[in-house]
């Protein structure tokens, strides 16, 4: 990601400092039921603008790979509603690229692996209890500066005993730094309640 695309990380870190003290003061109207913890892998594909995202001509690239992995750690704070507000760490692997660039009398060789950490304010709907919508929407922080993100999510609810499900989704993930890189994953993972 080139640096002139991403916002300030002071804006970031007092906008995230204000959403984590909201949802701290609002977990006690949100948490009546307790806190569903989850955990989850995204496996899927990262599309991407390559020249716009790192600043080199696509000639100039001899290997390139687009599988996306990450996962998160989700926490939401379970009520008798049907809206639940949640929070969400997470570390994704977007992209890979290599480049040969040709600089007389060398060539210069350029090596990019992007990845990033993530922190979103969750909000999931239950259309009932096996079926979810949820979107998010917080930061990326990547190596050399911070970009936002949202996300949409959808899936569905396997119940594997009291306080144990399986959740099965299909996420997009947005990042709005240069090349705007969009994964679009399959997330499988493991989610207890506790009370």
């Amino acid at each position: 990601m080139k640096p002139g695309k991403i916002i300030s990380e002071r804006q970031w870190v007092v906008s995230l400092s204000f959403t984590i003290m909201f949802l701290l003061f609002s977990a006690n109207s949100f948490s009546q039921k307790g806190i569903e913890i989850s955990l989850v892998g995204y496996p899927g594909f990262t599309l991407v603008n390559f020249e716009k995202a790192l600043g080199y001509q696509d000639d100039y690239m001899e290997d390139w790979d687009q599988f996306h992995y990450g996962g998160s750690v989700k926490g939401y704070f379970l009520n008798d509603k049907s809206l639940q507000l949640g929070v969400e760490a997470g570390w994704q692997r977007l992209y890979y690229a290599y480049y040969i660039v040709p600089y007389d009398p060398y060539s210069v060789y350029r090596e990019f692996n992007v990845s990033t950490i993530s922190m979103m304010a969750l909000l999931r709907f239950l259309l009932n209890e096996k079926i979810f919508i949820s979107g998010g929407a917080g930061v990326h922080i990547f190596g050399d500066g911070i970009a936002p993100a949202i996300s949409a999510e959808a899936g569905y609810l396997i119940k594997a005993g009291n306080n144990l499900k399986i959740p099965i989704s299909f996420r997009l993930t947005p990042v709005f730094g240069s090349g705007l890189p969009v994964s679009a994953c399959i997330g499988a993972g493991i989610s207890f309640s506790v009370r």
